[in-house]
């Protein structure tokens, strides 16, 4: 019959393996987006924004191996390595949700969309990434280009190369906004749903650390 620090140590390393999937994704999902925001042409948008993310997903992988390998091999100078991580991770993200301004957001995104709008002014066809992408027509609308311009193809829904009659009535602006304001929402919660989580990773960890420092407290006796 398996012993409480036997079904402790398989239960840290299932918890961390599930630890490792999320780091994983997380860090796919940062990579994803900071491409997505490089297409769109917005590497000056992006800041140390996305790189602090990539770095709490390393560290969270980095976290669940080591917590793995310190649950398997049963030590507690290992866990404790792990431990610290967890904290360091919690740390972060509270720092980032202390920081959470999101009509700061708002503002760079604006500055954003405004820069781009400028170069499409100068050099046509600087908007085609952003009014595909996100189904939209102009700065604030298709009358920007009715008013200066022949509004671009990109403006128009598109099924099959047929075009449809009349352009996106929405303009990027308010388009682009409503959709990172979205986004920088998700994160948020998902900042909180890790503190929760990492929380019960470091619960089991002390648990698992105090077991096995037990074990040998027995056989002096």
């Amino acid at each position: 019959m398996p012993t409480l620090q036997v079904c402790l140590q398989w239960t840290a390393v299932v918890f961390n393996t599930f630890t490792l999937i999320i780091g994983s994704l997380a860090a796919l999902a940062g990579v994803y987006e900071l491409i997505y925001k490089l297409d769109e042409g917005s590497a000056t948008h992006i800041d140390f924004e996305k790189i602090r993310q990539l770095t709490m997903a390393g560290t969270l992988i980095l976290a669940a191996v080591i917590g793995c390998s310190g649950a398997f091999l049963g030590s507690i100078k290992v866990l404790v390595v792990h431990l610290v991580l967890l904290v360091c991770l919690i740390g972060a993200h509270i720092y980032r949700l202390m920081h959470y301004n999101e009509a700061r957001h708002v503002n760079t995104t604006e500055e954003f969309v405004m820069g781009i709008w400028l170069k499409e002014l100068s050099h046509s066809g600087a908007m085609h990434q952003l009014e595909q992408r996100y189904e939209c027509c102009g700065n604030k609308g298709f009358s920007d280009y009715t008013s200066t311009m022949r509004a671009p193809q990109s403006c128009f829904h598109t099924v099959d190369g047929v075009h449809a009659l009349y352009p996106y009535t929405e303009g990027c602006m308010s388009a682009v906004k409503r959709a990172h304001l979205s986004i920088y929402r998700f994160e948020k919660w998902v900042h909180c749903g890790l503190i929760g989580y990492e929380i019960i990773g470091i619960i089991l960890g002390i648990t698992l650390c105090c077991q096995l420092t037990n074990k040998p407290r027995r056989y002096t006796y």
